[in-house]
């Protein structure tokens, strides 16, 4: 086991694990046979994910990648996959959910999804990048093929990954779950280097910054929204306790029925009553 080069026709080498140069020949069998398939590249801030995921996708697309190829969100896939031809790569580079809100990461978890119907459909590669692989929900780890996590050394050198195939990932994300967050049980399949690698040149890091940015501002206006409807919320239940003297018990009654249900100290803090419910 170490590194080869992986040779495509008229493109540049890339020094390559030659393990995972085999799972992703495996990948291509896979695809040729009229299969799709999807990978997870998982790791902390700054530790290589999206460059290991660029170097996948440029052997999976026999050098054909490009900035098409990338989606910054899953709002941003679906509107690329249209034009992708079949059996192409679509990588979802998701660096930007570090900064994200669980609002913005149940709807990217409800895009991922209708993604993976459209990718079976075209016989796609489809390989998700993003921070923390405990994110997401059972299902997307199911339909991984494996994971792959980046990291830095002891001495913070980039370029390490681990790999957990198809039987390993599904107990990594059980046990690690329970755990914190924990990647320690069962220990990885291999785990070896990659190099630093990008043909995209400048392109694709404008890219990633503007997406970047594009995240915070958009989890700035969630925020925003949040609050106006907390403001609209209050005000209701005000109207309804001052003004059309409705008991707090009813108000309360009113949410604990609802999907957005209120403790009684929280209706009595809006109502202005302290800490105990007052109904006379």
């Amino acid at each position: 086991m170490g590194m080869i080069y992986a040779l495509i026709t008229d493109k540049p080498a890339i020094q390559f694990h030659d393990l995972l140069y085999q799972k992703l020949m495996n990948i291509k069998k896979i695809q040729k046979a009229g299969w799709d398939c999807c990978f997870i590249i998982c790791g902390d801030e700054r530790s290589g994910k999206s460059t290991l995921g660029i170097s996948c996708g440029w052997i999976l697309s026999d050098g054909k990648l490009t900035i098409n190829n990338i989606a910054s969100d899953g709002q941003e896939a679906i509107s690329k996959l249209e034009s992708l031809p079949d059996e192409s790569v679509l990588i979802i580079d998701e660096g930007s959910l570090m900064f994200s809100s669980k609002d913005t990461m149940k709807r990217e978890q409800r895009q991922l999804l209708k993604i993976l119907n459209i990718i079976g459909q075209k016989r796609m590669i489809l390989i998700i990048c993003l921070p923390d692989l405990f994110d997401l929900n059972k299902y997307l780890i199911h339909r991984a093929r494996f994971i792959l996590k980046t990291y830095a050394d002891k001495n913070l050198k980039r370029g390490r990954f681990m790999y957990w195939g198809s039987n390993r990932k599904n107990i990594l994300f059980e046990v690690g779950k329970r755990h914190f967050g924990s990647y320690a049980y069962p220990k990885s399949n291999f785990k070896s280097i990659f190099k630093d690698f990008n043909p995209l040149g400048e392109e694709y890091l404008k890219v990633k910054e503007k997406s970047l940015w594009s995240a915070l501002k958009s989890d700035e206006k969630i925020s925003r929204s949040d609050d106006k409807r907390t403001k609209q919320r209050n005000a209701l239940i005000n109207y309804l306790y001052k003004e059309k003297k409705m008991k707090q018990t009813a108000i309360s009654k009113v949410f604990s029925d609802s999907k957005y249900p209120l403790t009684n100290s929280e209706i009595c803090r809006i109502c202005g009553t302290g800490a105990k419910i007052i109904d006379n």
